[in-house]
């Protein structure tokens, strides 16, 4: 493999495994983790080659197979986020409150009541 090609899968690598880290966060969840790893997306991209037109036939086939486990990392990201988003949003929802943050309306438990069957 040449040098650069070397380099692409080592970036391409380095970006799958943040990815796979950020997903074990989120399963958690883990902010403390979630925040370390952001820098760790960052450099990886900067190192992502923009084209692989000078690649031979093999390093694109390895390179692009890891680009493939990255996107699952990524998809798997996303889902465990969607998931982590309608669980804050159900909480908060229970709470009375329908917005995150100081500015959020402050709940009212006066007369209400959850139903919280499953």
């Amino acid at each position: 493999m040449s040098d650069q090609g070397a380099r692409a899968l080592a970036a391409v690598t380095r970006l799958r495994v943040a990815l796979e880290r950020i997903a074990d966060a989120l399963a958690r969840p883990h902010l403390e983790t979630l925040l370390a790893l952001e820098s760790e997306i960052e450099r990886a991209l900067e190192e992502v080659p923009s084209t692989m037109e000078t690649f031979t036939a093999d390093e694109c086939r390895v390179v692009r197979a890891e680009v493939d486990a990255a996107h699952h990392a990524l998809l798997r990201c996303r889902r465990l986020g969607a998931a982590l988003g309608s669980f804050v949003r159900t909480s908060l929802e229970a709470q009375g409150r329908t917005e995150y943050g100081p500015r959020g309306s402050m709940p009212s438990y006066a007369g209400q009541a959850l139903d919280a069957r499953v």
